[in-house]
């Protein structure tokens, strides 16, 4: 895989992941649970869970050092969230673009 299509496919896939965690309905209880633990860590660990740009870069970080380590990483691994995230990014700008418009 060239570099470039590997780059872009790990944009999307940070996106989808930061998204699936921090936003989406599914991991909601998750959240949940991590915001009502005591202590400043699970505090901050709660803030981090809840706010997409604030996970993106360690989401980033972790899978930037998974792919430093070899070639070994499944690449469905990769390509799911990565497609999950282009479809995501398509589908909010279709819906803002034919916001009032009907079928």
């Amino acid at each position: 895989m060239s570099d470039g299509l590997l780059f872009a496919a790990s944009i999307l896939a940070v996106y989808r992941l930061a998204r699936l965690v921090a936003v989406d309905t599914v991991t909601a209880r998750f959240r949940d649970w991590v915001t009502r633990q005591p202590g400043r860590i699970a505090r901050e660990l709660g803030y981090l869970v809840s706010c997409a740009w604030c996970l993106g870069p360690w989401l980033a970080a972790a899978l930037t050092v998974v792919l430093a380590a070899g070639p070994g990483i499944p690449l469905p691994l990769l390509w799911l969230p990565a497609i999950a995230g282009g479809s995501a990014l398509l589908t909010s700008a279709d819906e803002r673009m034919n916001r009032g418009q009907h079928g």
